[in-house]
């Protein structure tokens, strides 16, 4: 761990340049456009822009990626935000200013991207988490010095801006030092908005609300304090109060999301940050400044852990291979509401005075306290202890994708061998001969023929049935592990395979082979386990049907047991149990009792449905008269 940490030197320290260029022009901005008389509705817009410019660059980092590689895109993406923040001294103009809002947000997007990305490739399972958790930390110290930057001089001063360019610049120079190597780049498919609405309406508002209420306190919060007299450190001991909390109540909050239920949390956390956010004025006009710290740093904390909350519930009720691309999804719903927040803040400072700023906010908190409320009603919780972990993030108000534990997902083909790749291309281009080639293939590297023959299977034309004889009678020692591979990888392994693998089977050996393969060609179980079945029954072997069962059940017990929530509701398994229960009560009558209690064993959620089968061949009812008819016992 310690010599992959020395190892990211660079990046941490680039991250933490910038971020504190972007700590301190997240404050100067809207301090100087409130020095100016702008007014708060065109403040809220001209900050809203950054929100822009966050969901342009995570909707087209990834692509720019491919276009310019890593190092190319962060240097250019540090110098645009140097640009923004210089051209803004330069042209003291409402339109210019939230044009170059826009370029920061996008630079900022776009540099987190690129850094979470290499971030990711260096870590392992193991270590995700703590260099994610680092990472927040770096990007948080710096947005919180950088937040006290502002004092150096006054808002109008061209010293401040010209320090902003510098740090952005800055920033490039670890990077383009180091000899860290660009990472492969994995553009997951994003998942349709409707479809993650559908699934996680909960989770997805909390990501939006998150977006509308810290991208609301952290844009018009250094407006607020101006207009209200407060000046100076102050200002940024306000701001920097929101950052901290933002990271510290990760942890407590965090603690309570995964021993209680996730929704319940997220309203009460919501009903307290509402409360806190209520009594912000009153200290003010108090001139409580301790208090109002303590207010804005709980109130701001909170509304920075809604975001991870909201991935968590999310991430609770999408399937494994869906949740990276969630994430693209939740990006756009936090851009959203980092849009619309600084904006409606804006509107209502202007017309309603400052303090309806945190009525607002306020407001916005008791509309999702009641939706959170509301789904709790509609939609049955989850376990508790089937809940996914809750992952600390977005502490800065940025969205941390590609460095979640969570999101690590593999189901890509691994890469083929040499031999394997060119016994696919002899396949491809002359199957006639594809099956010799494998045969020449075998006898040379007798290691190699699972792996090629499940990679010849896979092409449109080739004969698995005589593929696997042929190689069968060349390995016979390899029977199991062959017919594994060949039927894992054709999509449509004709009957005549499985019935060929069982016909050279010993009777004892089916059950454990019969499991093996239905395990290594999930959507083929039916057809696998009827075609044992068949083979034992004319082996005069009916007993041999229940061990076939129960070794496919024992498979299917333990996948069940080790999958996660989601992953398991939309397992086929217990549909795949039921079936097997119907085929073997027409096939083998006698054993369908035998084999309903062992699939109710293994798993008790298909129970009904067995039971319904059970009826439907009239096998209880055929147990029943037997019983029946079997004289009393002493």
């Amino acid at each position: 761990m310690t010599a992959t940490l020395i190892s990211l030197i660079a990046l941490f320290l680039s991250g933490f340049v910038i971020f504190l260029g972007h700590g301190l022009n997240n404050i100067l901005v809207p301090s100087r456009l409130a020095s100016e008389g702008i007014s708060a509705d065109n403040i809220g817009l001209i900050m809203a822009m950054f929100s822009v410019g966050l969901l342009i660059g995570g909707l087209y980092a990834r692509q720019l990626i491919v276009r310019v590689g890593h190092i190319r895109l962060f240097t250019a993406s540090a110098a645009i935000g140097a640009i923004s923040i210089l051209a803004c001294y330069l042209w003291l103009n409402e339109w210019m200013w939230a044009a170059m809002r826009a370029c920061i947000g996008f630079s900022i997007a776009v540099i987190t991207i690129v850094t979470d990305g290499w971030l990711s490739e260096r870590a392992t399972s193991e270590t995700r988490s703590r260099i994610l958790s680092i990472n927040q930390v770096v990007l948080l110290s710096a947005m919180f010095l950088g937040s006290f930057l502002v004092n150096l001089a006054p808002v109008s001063d061209a010293l401040l801006y010209i320090i902003g360019g510098l740090v952005f610049c800055a920033g490039v120079v670890p990077i383009a030092l180091s000899k860290v190597s660009a990472p492969v780049v994995d553009d997951s498919p994003r998942m349709p908005m409707p479809e993650l609405l559908k699934i996680s309406p909960a989770g997805a508002s909390s990501v939006f609300m998150c977006g509308l209420l810290l991208g609301s306190i952290l844009s018009m919060l250094a407006v607020y304090a101006q207009n209200q007299g407060i000046t100076g450190v102050d200002v940024s001991l306000l701001v920097g109060a929101a950052i901290l909390g933002g990271f510290l109540l990760q942890f407590p909050i965090g603690y309570l999301a995964d021993h209680y239920n996730r929704r319940t949390v997220i309203l009460c956390v919501t009903l307290v940050s509402m409360i806190a956010t209520a009594l912000i004025p009153f200290t003010v006009g108090l001139d409580w400044f301790i208090i109002t710290l303590l207010l804005v740093a709980l109130s701001s904390g909170i509304m920075a852990t809604l975001y991870p909350l909201g991935i968590s519930e999310s991430f609770d009720r999408l399937q494994q291979s869906q949740m990276s691309g969630a994430m693209g999804s939740m990006m756009i719903i936090y851009a959203v509401g980092g849009i619309s927040g600084p904006s409606i803040a804006g509107f209502i400072m202007k017309h309603f005075g400052d303090n309806a700023f945190f009525t607002m906010l306020a407001v916005m908190h008791a509309l999702f306290a009641l939706f959170i409320f509301y789904r709790t009603k509609v939609r049955q919780a989850i376990p508790v202890d089937q809940q996914e972990a809750f992952v600390s993030q977005g502490a800065t108000g940025m969205v941390s994708a590609d460095l979640d534990p969570r999101t690590e997902y593999s189901d890509t083909a691994p890469q083929l061998s040499p031999a394997a790749q060119t016994a696919i291309d002899m396949a491809t281009h002359h199957p006639e001969l594809a099956i010799d080639m494998v045969m020449l293939i075998a006898r040379a590297n007798p290691e190699q023929v699972n792996e090629v023959a499940g990679a010849v299977a896979t092409v449109e034309g080739i004969d698995v049935t005589e593929l696997y004889n042929r190689l069968n009678e060349l390995t016979p020692e390899q029977d199991t592990e062959l017919a594994q591979s060949i039927i894992a990888a054709s999509t449509e392994a004709p009957a005549e395979l499985v019935s060929a693998v069982f016909e050279d089977a010993e009777s004892e050996d089916i059950p454990e082979l019969a499991a093996s393969m239905a395990e290594a060609a999930p959507e083929q179980t039916l057809d696998i386990i009827e075609a044992a079945t068949e083979a034992v029954l004319e082996d005069d072997n009916p007993e041999a049907v229940v061990e076939i069962a129960e070794a496919y059940l024992s498979n299917v017990s333990d996948n069940l047991e080790d999958m996660r929530y989601a992953d398991r509701l939309a397992d086929e398994s217990e549909q795949n149990v039921t079936d097997m229960v119907s085929m073997i009560a027409e096939k083998a009558p006698e054993q369908a009792m035998d084999v309903a209690a062992a699939a109710v064993e293994a798993v008790p959620e298909s129970a009904s449905d067995v039971v319904e089968v059970l009826h439907e061949h009239d096998a209880i009812d055929d147990l029943v008269s037997d019983l029946k008819d079997k004289p009393e016992q002493p």
